[in-house]
């Protein structure tokens, strides 16, 4: 049975955290020590998921002869990072259509998430991240991690089981110091007070699958959404990552774990050591990253100009704008279908219908809420989510004669930088369905 070894009180793991946090050196994969692998862009599925929108900061407070971490660009003149990266400085510079310079540093109470302005702006939107707001996806999902680092280090064995690999610590291949590559994991929790997102290193055979070391703090991770790719965390930690093969003498060495059992293992400030019995086999390390979800109000107020626009459009559907006397009478139905295009979900979104003289309604249903009086209202219609409001009529009229139907979305709680399309008309030929009656007086 698989053990997990995180806490779960949380003050206990939050002080766990801030005081662990090994920063990252390397991505570590499971199946492969190669360290030419991931160093490009990524492609098929995964293509478009963060590559051009990560930055490389030359930071002038560089330890252990390194100088390179990672930041992701999420507005014209801001940069997303970790906070307690603490060799980035202002005045630092980073590579992106040109070379820009830091400006000022903007931190939040309780998580570790940092932001950077730069000069100059960036002009490319392509290379603008997306963000995720929805705190329901990034504890549950598929997610593209980046880091910059070298190759991992000694096998790790205890017994007869392989546990996994030290990391290669100071002795790293110079050419490949500081390379940034990318990697995947699933992450499957989110820590107690919800700022931490949680995957483990489980050695599920994915040849993509990663594992975080030190120096890789301040990557990004994306996951995918109905419309693309969006930035959904920031690496943060490891735990555990500090092993010994024996407590009396304790010989710690830094590891990245597939499977604890057999070692003991501890954070890097204490001297207090837990055994991992070989019966909970296997028991892998995991990682940490912050949730840019839980932090949207900072941003927003932090960064001018910052939205999440939702592009909503509407449409109709109708087996033919020429309805017999048969189907006039009998039932007649049409579809509005309203699309949200994205980049980001919409919630409380109305939808107004205005029916030609003629129309009388029969009936209706909805994928996605309800219709009251020529009224739709949705709570939620997440990114790239199409909704179909089914409307069955019937038409009543003395003369046949062209009739023109209209909907309109009246509400939504996102911007619209599309409003072309936020309304749709249907025009169709009514054949005459009621008798004409002529009084000679």
């Amino acid at each position: 049975m698989k053990q997990r070894l995180y806490p779960l009180n949380v003050m206990y793991l939050v002080l766990l955290l801030a005081l662990f946090a090994p920063r990252a050196e390397a991505l570590v994969y499971c199946i492969t020590n190669n360290v030419d692998v991931h160093q490009q862009a990524p492609t098929g599925t995964l293509a478009q998921s963060g590559w051009q929108q990560t930055v490389m900061i030359a930071a002038t407070g560089g330890s252990l002869n390194r100088s390179n971490f990672l930041g992701t660009i999420i507005h014209s003149n801001v940069l997303l990072t970790a906070e307690h990266i603490w060799e980035i400085r202002t005045n630092d510079t980073f590579f992106l259509e040109g070379t820009h310079q830091l400006t000022s540093k903007l931190t939040t109470n309780g998580s570790d998430l940092a932001l950077y302005f730069f000069t100059p702006p960036i002009t490319n939107r392509e290379h603008i991240a997306l963000l995720n707001i929805e705190s329901a996806v990034d504890t549950n999902a598929l997610v593209v991690l980046q880091g910059c680092g070298s190759e991992r280090g000694t096998m790790v064995t205890s017994g007869s089981l392989t546990n996994g690999w030290m990391w290669s610590g100071t002795n790293v291949n110079a050419t490949t110091w500081g390379t940034r590559r990318w990697g995947i994991n699933h992450f499957f929790d989110a820590t107690p007070e919800g700022l931490y997102s949680i995957a483990e290193f489980d050695n599920n055979n994915d040849p993509d699958e990663c594992m975080l070391t030190i120096g890789d703090s301040g990557g990004p991770g994306f996951i995918k959404t109905g419309s693309g790719w969006k930035v959904a965390m920031v690496n943060y930690a490891v735990h555990p990552a500090t092993f010994t093969y024996a407590t009396n003498p304790a010989t710690p060495f830094n590891a990245s774990l597939y499977d604890c059992a057999g070692l003991y293992y501890t954070n890097s400030e204490t001297a207090t050591w837990t055994w991992v019995s070989t019966n909970e086999s296997p028991a892998p390390c995991f990682l940490i990253c912050s949730r840019v979800s839980q932090r949207l109000d900072w941003l927003t107020n932090t960064i001018p100009g910052l939205t999440f626009p939702a592009d909503l459009g509407l449409s109709w559907r109708i087996p033919t704008n020429q309805p017999s006397r048969e189907q006039a009478l009998n039932g007649f139905w049409m579809d509005v279908i309203l699309t949200n295009a994205g980049p980001y979900a919409a919630r409380n979104v109305s939808v107004d219908l205005e029916w030609a003289e003629g129309f009388l309604i029969k009936g209706s249903s909805a994928t996605h809420g309800v219709l009251t009086t020529n009224h739709w209202s949705l709570p939620l219609l997440q990114d790239g989510q199409c909704a179909t409001l089914h409307v069955e009529t019937v038409i009543w009229t003395a003369k046949s004669h062209w009739a023109t139907n209209r909907a309109v979305i009246t509400t939504s709680d996102k911007p619209d930088e599309n409003t072309a399309n936020n309304e749709a008309f249907v025009s169709l030929l009514l054949p005459q369905t009621m008798s004409t009656v002529i009084l000679f007086l």
